[in-house]
């Protein structure tokens, strides 16, 4: 019964290697440069602050976006970034603080929405670091659009 199963999870297991694109890295759209990070913690939670950009048309159609974002660790849910610069109307980016893979690395999440007519467009993506980084590149791995 065991040479069974062993067969059968190796055969399995040579199928799944034999398939082009069975196992891939998730594709970059863009990256957004992200400046000035800084955390600290006090008994109530933990607050980080950073500067995050983009240019007009790092995926097609999205409007630029300069924005100091402030997530707060304990909460772990989405928070409006502030605009550094004038935002296109209908546009907003938001930040999020959660566990990294590791303990002592710090997760961000990022997210960006923006509206063309009737369509919601949102691109978004994730990078883990030490708590010492001050600088970072969010990859978007992620883009919907919604009617």
């Amino acid at each position: 019964m065991l040479a069974s199963v062993i067969t059968v999870v190796s055969a399995l297991a040579a199928s799944a290697a034999a398939l082009p694109g069975a196992i891939s890295a998730r594709e970059t759209y863009a990256n957004w440069p992200a400046t000035n990070f800084q955390e600290g913690c006090s008994p109530g939670g933990c607050i980080a602050s950073f500067n995050i950009s983009a240019p007009a048309d790092y995926v097609k159609g999205a409007p630029a976006f300069n924005v100091a974002c402030h997530p707060i660790y304990i909460q772990q849910g989405w928070i409006e970034c502030d605009a550094v610069s004038e935002l296109a109307d209908r546009s907003y980016v938001q930040s999020m603080w959660t566990d990294g893979s590791d303990r002592p690395l710090i997760k961000i999440s990022v997210s960006h929405v923006w509206y063309q007519g009737e369509v919601r467009y949102n691109a978004s993506g994730a990078v883990e670091f030490p708590a010492t980084t001050t600088a970072f590149q969010v990859p978007v791995t992620s883009i919907t659009a919604v009617l």
